[in-house]
Order: structure tokens, then C-alpha cells, then sequence
């Protein structure tokens, strides 16, 4: 077989990708929602970590659990989600996820809306070009804007009660 581009196929190879800090977790995209018309992409979350409640009105998302344990909020209550368990969660749902084990967990998500979590990201997070030596800011982030440039794109989240 050739190793031209003729099959059209695009390969990354494990731990590549464009990743981002974002708030405490990191994010790698596997795909590119724009370019490619599909979003995937790989969180590593710490113990405890995960976003604030939120909602989307015009997406789907999903999750499958790579690696830990976490907790998923549906509405109001929390159900429990092991290595390989899958969750998919419709629009109109009041949702989020926390890891609720000791080690850092992985996570491989998706979402029916291309690209609106990568130019979320993007905005509000920090390149990490050099994981091994990179430095998450010690400054808060400006949660006005964090808000509002999420909401543009169908990301609604739930104002933090200390904000």
C-alpha cells in the first residue's frame, strides 16, 4: 500500500492533536467540527474535576468513558459511570460530569453541533503546545466572558453561585 493521501484517510497518532487547557481539564480534538464536519475529542479530567451544569438547546451530546470513574448529572439527579460506560445525553438537558474517582480520568466526546465546542474552546482556553511543561494561568478567568462566549455557541451554562 502507498503512503500517499489517495484513500483520503487522516491518521493521528495516540496523544495527538490540538490540545487546550480549559478551565482545569485539558481538551485534545481529534477532529476539527469546521473542517471536518465532526467533533471529537479527548478530555483528561483531575479528580473533581468536570464543567458547571449546562444545557444545550440545538445539540445532542455523547460520551464514552476511556479511563476512570465519573458521576453525569441528568436533570437533578447523578448516576454513575464507570470505565466503558457510554452516555448520550439530548438537547434540553440539564447536564454535567464529574470525575469522581482518585486518578485522572479520560473521556472521548461528541456532540450533534460541528464546531461549536472548538471555537468555545478555543476562546477561553490555552494552548498547550508542550504538555510536559506547561503551566495552567494562575489567574481567574473573566467569567463574564467565559459565559457569554459559551451561550453563542450553545453551551449555557449555569452561573457559578460564587461568581
Amino acid at each position: 500500500m502507498s503512503t500517499s493521501m489517495k484513500s483520503g484517510i487522516r491518521y493521528l497518532p495516540p496523544e495527538a492533536g490540538e490540545a487546550l487547557w480549559i478551565l482545569g481539564d485539558q481538551v485534545t480534538f481529534k477532529t476539527d467540527g469546521e473542517r471536518d464536519g465532526l467533533t471529537l475529542f479527548v478530555s483528561t479530567i483531575p479528580p473533581g474535576g468536570g464543567p458547571p451544569p449546562h444545557v444545550h438547546y440545538l445539540q445532542e451530546e455523547a460520551h464514552y468513558v476511556l479511563e476512570g470513574t465519573f458521576s453525569f448529572l441528568s436533570g437533578d439527579e447523578w448516576m454513575e459511570a464507570p470505565t466503558g460506560s457510554f452516555i448520550w445525553i439530548p438537547r434540553g438537558v440539564r447536564h454535567t460530569f464529574r470525575n469522581t474517582g482518585t486518578e485522572t480520568g479520560r473521556l472521548f466526546s461528541t456532540n450533534t453541533l460541528p464546531g461549536a465546542h472548538e471555537r468555545w474552546f478555543r476562546h477561553v482556553g490555552v494552548p498547550m503546545t508542550d504538555r510536559a511543561s506547561f503551566q495552567p494561568p494562575q489567574r481567574a478567568p473573566d467569567m463574564e466572558d467565559v459565559l457569554s462566549s459559551a451561550a453563542r455557541e450553545d453551551i449555557h451554562l449555569e452561573r457559578p453561585s460564587h461568581a
